[in-house]
């Protein structure tokens, strides 16, 4: 008992299951021994949920997916969030029917277990420990900031007390920095730039004369060569999930808050440079 309250009180979760009494089941017994929960019955919701923790880069530790869902299957939900999170969480498969196929169809799909109902709190510590730590021996090296060394940042900020925090930041790993004070600066610089001239751009969301949603849906509409691979990081004080789903809509990679940590932007600018 003692083992899963210090285990399992400081992992997220999400519960994804289109059976309502079970999905509210899961979460009961999880709340039982602290640990809250996300929970949703389909597809759509949960996959909206899923983009809106990794562009706040606040990954889900344990996603829960019964394998029927309404609109897709819970394997197409793997498979998607595996393409987006990579090796980061870990995924189970949940089901109540007898399938003799349904651990090999969830492996293949990018689960990290096979769990059939019932279980207990005990039977979900004890799959995702053993899940995360063969993962973390499967996982290759994330990307390191000493590879940022030398990279060209564009920031765009208004707010010039603000602009400096952040070129300081970026100084002190050897990047490279041009600052734009507004939208339209930031998108006349990048669409006036040479293929490759930026690594990535640090959007403040709310600026004068263009905020940074026009000058990301600008940015990437332009013909420049690297309109629609350039990583663009919002920074802002909007943080609702209304705000990151804007974001995302308007082409940003992720949605980070204002006062932003030094070593989360850093993670962040080596994730996306390094898939760039």
């Amino acid at each position: 008992m003692t083992m899963i309250n210090n285990e399992l009180h400081s992992i997220s979760v999400l519960i994804v299951d289109g059976n309502i009494d079970a999905r509210e089941e899961t979460q009961a017994m999880l709340a039982r021994f602290g640990v809250g929960s996300d929970s949703y019955g389909g597809f759509a919701k949960a996959m909206d949920m899923i983009r809106l923790h990794h562009a706040r880069r606040q990954n889900y530790d344990l996603i829960l997916v019964d394998r029927t869902l309404t609109e897709k299957d819970g394997m197409e939900l793997i498979r998607e969030t595996r393409a987006l999170l990579g090796e980061d969480t870990t995924v189970i498969i949940m089901t109540a029917n007898d399938d003799i196929n349904g651990e090999t169809d969830a492996n293949r799909a990018g689960a990290d277990a096979f769990m059939a109902k019932p279980f207990t709190a005990e039977n979900i510590l004890q799959v995702f420990h053993q899940a995360k730590n063969h993962r973390k021996s499967l996982k290759s090296e994330s990307p390191s900031v000493s590879e940022l060394d030398g990279k060209r940042i564009l920031v765009a900020e208004d707010m010039t007390v603000n602009a400096e925090i952040v070129k300081q930041l970026l100084s002190i790993n050897c990047m490279e920095v041009d600052h734009a004070k507004n939208g339209k600066e930031a998108v006349d610089l990048f669409t006036k730039s040479p293929a490759g001239y930026y690594d990535a751009v640090l959007m403040d969301v709310r600026m004068p004369v263009m905020d940074g949603l026009v000058a990301t849906k600008t940015i990437r509409s332009s013909n420049h060569p690297n309109a629609k691979s350039i990583p663009i990081i919002a920074l802002t004080t909007n943080y609702f999930d209304e705000d990151v789903q804007r974001s995302l809509e308007a082409g940003m990679n992720a949605h980070l808050e204002k006062p932003v940590e030094p070593e989360q932007i850093y993670r962040t600018l080596a994730e996306l440079i390094g898939k760039h």
